[in-house]
């Protein structure tokens, strides 16, 4: 009798604590589409005949789609800490300037990123939260008159951005995200990109 007593106990209390787990917490999976604008930069050093040049396009823009994957955990009440990876294409997000008379062009050809994220849970449904990385831009450089040159070196690229999260069921999230990559290394391309998807968490928590 005891004993089928301490085993009663023992369940409610293991059904307590999982109760209090964030659906937060555990692996996710999901897909996004959005915008995105980026900015090339060419520099041209200096020659007997010309001094060094510097030239910014602004305005290349275009739509990009994606999937993402991660795995995050709540380490207080309503802190939350986790890691995602992601991969996006996009369709003819190309930046294009004019530079000493010679059209170039920068396009964005795919982009894969690892980041970690930090955040709040103002309640058991949303999620506000932070996060940084290194993601790995390729694009194609033309040169219009000359044809194409070859594609930028694979470089890792500082990125930052912030977001939201909320569940519109037991395990579907919508999801909005605002990301900045700082160009760097050989690959002058920087970017801003908008988001907005679904994610589905395999939590078991009951929050």
């Amino acid at each position: 009798m005891v004993s089928a007593l301490f085993v009663a106990v023992a369940i409610l209390a293991a059904d307590s604590v999982r109760a209090e787990e964030s659906r937060f917490s555990g692996f996710h999976l999901g897909a996004f589409a959005g915008v995105a604008l980026i900015d090339s930069t060419v520099e041209f050093p200096a020659t007997a005949t010309h001094p060094s040049a510097k030239f910014v396009d602004q305005g290349g823009d275009g739509p990009i789609f994606g999937i993402r994957g991660g795995w995050g955990v709540m380490i207080g009440e309503q802190t939350y800490a986790g890691v995602e990876s992601e991969f996006l294409v996009p369709y003819n997000v190309t930046s294009r300037l004019m530079a000493l008379g010679v059209e170039y062009r920068a396009r964005l050809r795919n982009e894969f990123g690892l980041y970690g994220r930090i955040g709040i849970t103002p309640d058991r449904a949303s999620l506000l939260y932070l996060r940084a990385g290194l993601t790995i831009p390729r694009q194609n450089f033309e040169v219009v008159q000359g044809g194409n040159a070859p594609g930028a070196d694979w470089t890792l690229v500082p990125a930052i951005g912030l977001g939201a999260e909320g569940f519109v069921s037991r395990n579907l999230a919508l999801r909005l995200d605002a990301t900045y990559s700082v160009p760097s290394g050989a690959n002058k391309m920087e970017s801003w990109r908008v988001t907005a998807g679904v994610v589905w968490h395999f939590s078991t928590g009951g929050r």
